[in-house]
């Protein structure tokens, strides 16, 4: 079994018309005024059928605006149903909206979502202030056993469009304000998974789980040997960050890796199955 774990798709009317939707959210606006890659689930259940993916987990991006993440949620649970649950619906979050952004998310999880992200503290104005407004949507997580996946950022190396502030020091503060929650941090936590050399960070990270979304732009490829040293095959997911690469390009870094086969299953399939609850046909 194979499971992407990080990917994007937007409704077929925001790709034809992305100056249109750009003007209405900002977040949008930021990662895409450059002319970045865009799919629909149309596009991405080909990419899978051709590279013999069995599911995708599809998310938002940490929209700014409400009814836009309101407009992607829809799309996503959609494209869940439509898929036969090939599609996996994770859907955003906007705490910075109150109450309406709480509704928004009770709505999501009794629709069929499998978790919320991807946040994106930096672009939502979240970065740098307690985490008391996200206990309602992790009390929703914790009492469904979901996860939330949070786009990480790098602290040190290049500047990238939509890279964000939030560096293993933000990301840490915010696993000790909900230690029992799942939290899978995109990106290999922006190289909070090199900390976990040390004991305490250890044993604050036990539920978190790192994907290698983006890996091919961010670290070479002995980063895979390096991550399984340090935290082991059971807290690895594979993710390609489509459309931003072919899915095919992690799926073939990780098959043509020295990591043993057993290693590979876990990375490839099997711990994303359990982590976000996949019903596997």
């Amino acid at each position: 079994m194979i499971v992407d774990s990080h990917t994007h798709i937007l409704p077929p009317d925001v790709v034809s018309d992305m100056p249109k939707f750009m003007s209405r959210d900002k977040t949008l606006c930021n990662l895409f005024r450059n002319g970045s890659r865009v799919s629909t689930a149309e596009t991405l259940l080909n990419s899978m059928n051709q590279n013999k993916i069995d599911y995708s987990i599809v998310m938002g991006m940490g929209w700014s605006d409400y009814s836009f993440n309101q407009y992607v949620n829809e799309y996503l649970i959609e494209s869940q149903i439509k898929s036969g649950g090939r599609l996996v619906a994770i859907t955003g979050i906007t705490p910075q909206h109150g109450d309406i952004g709480i509704y928004e998310a009770e709505r999501c999880i009794a629709s069929g979502s499998h978790g919320f992200g991807e946040v994106h503290l930096s672009e939502q104005r979240m970065a740098g202030k307690p985490f008391d407004f996200l206990k309602p949507y992790m009390s929703m997580l914790l009492t469904e056993e979901f996860p939330l996946v949070v786009h990480s950022s790098e602290p040190v190396g290049h500047l990238y469009q939509g890279k964000g502030q939030t560096n293993p020091q933000e990301l840490e503060k915010l696993v000790q304000f909900f230690p029992n929650n799942k939290m899978v941090l995109a990106h290999w936590g922006g190289g909070l998974l090199f900390y976990e050399m040390m004991k305490e960070m250890k044993e604050l990270m036990g539920n978190v789980f790192y994907d290698t979304a983006a890996t091919p732009l961010l670290y070479n490829y002995k980063i895979f040997n390096v991550a399984l040293e340090i935290v082991g095959a059971n807290k690895i997911l594979s993710g390609s960050d489509y459309p931003l690469l072919k899915q095919k390009t992690i799926f073939e870094q990780i098959n043509n890796s020295d990591v043993g086969s057993g290693e590979k299953l876990s990375m490839l399939g099997q711990v994303a199955a359990r982590v976000f609850k996949i019903n596997i046909k």
